[in-house]
């Protein structure tokens, strides 16, 4: 398979714009719940990593409720409510050095995150 670097744009993100502004959005309150005296950091580790499934907002993030955007199961197009391993493995990648630049790109330049694929999932407008 080659790669046709002319066809490579910046922003070919589904929803670019949105995604990047819930993503800050999401970031904000994961650091501001980690600012909390002594445990906090659990509470902001918890947000991050569980953010896709919070059955509370209908499996949204707090940032994506904001730009009615949502990630679905690419099979069933349901939320993550009840998937919470596929929640997890979109946000574990962040964690890994080298991966999370790769991650970055791919979001920056692919229609697809590398978590994505993992995860099996994509994201939809509400």
């Amino acid at each position: 398979m080659k790669l046709n670097v002319e066809n490579i744009k910046f922003g070919q993100t589904p929803f670019f714009t949105e995604r990047l502004l819930a993503g800050l959005i999401d970031m904000a309150i994961a650091a501001g719940l980690s600012l909390f005296p002594q445990i906090g950091w659990i509470f902001g580790l918890i947000y991050f990593l569980f953010k896709d499934c919070l059955p509370f907002i209908n499996g949204q993030s707090f940032g994506r409720k904001l730009f009615n955007i949502k990630v679905v199961s690419r099979k069933t197009q349901t939320s993550l409510v009840a998937n919470a391993d596929k929640a997890v493995i979109r946000q574990i990648i962040f964690f890994v050095p080298v991966l999370n630049i790769v991650e970055l790109v791919c979001f920056l330049f692919y229609p697809d995150r590398l978590g994505s694929k993992w995860s099996d999932t994509e994201i939809i407008k509400c």
